[in-house]
Parts: C-alpha cells; sequence; structure tokens
C-alpha cells in the first residue's frame, strides 16, 4: 500500500528536471485538502488538485516540453503552444 505521507513527485521543461518535491513536506494532509475543497467545489475521481510548488518556479515559453511524474509514473505531458 502507498503511504500518502511518502509520495515523490517531480517536472521536467524540456527534458531537464526542473522542480521536484516530496508529500511530507505537505503543511496539510490530503483528507485535510479535500475536505476544505469539497465545501466550495464539487471533487470527482481524476480530478487534480494543485495546492502550491516546490523550488524551481520559472517561465514557460512557445515551445516548451512540460511533463510531470508522481514516483516514476508519468502524470502528465504538454507541449506549449
Amino acid at each position: 500500500e502507498t503511504d500518502l505521507k511518502d509520495i515523490s513527485f517531480c517536472l521536467y521543461k524540456n527534458k531537464e528536471i526542473v522542480q521536484q518535491g516530496n508529500t511530507k513536506d505537505l503543511l496539510f494532509s490530503f483528507d485535510k485538502l479535500i475536505a476544505y475543497i469539497s465545501r466550495f467545489f464539487t471533487l470527482n475521481i481524476g480530478d487534480l488538485v494543485f495546492t502550491g510548488t516546490p523550488e524551481g518556479v520559472g517561465p514557460v515559453q512557445i515551445g516548451d516540453g512540460l511533463e510531470a511524474f508522481i514516483e516514476d509514473d508519468s502524470l502528465l505531458s504538454v507541449e506549449i503552444k
């Protein structure tokens, strides 16, 4: 079973890692976040909730490719157009 308090995630920009973090650094648990957000929005299976960002925030340009991972699994991949 996955330990929700220890999940690594990262973001690549043009195949170079620009951000990485771990859920152990969250200020609030997933349960608290979902309970709070659900007061204002209906959440459905498959919805993504973005709560902040680790170091590495920077500009994105047309033509850049972004790929986000949770552990070793690619979560999304997009080219900026």
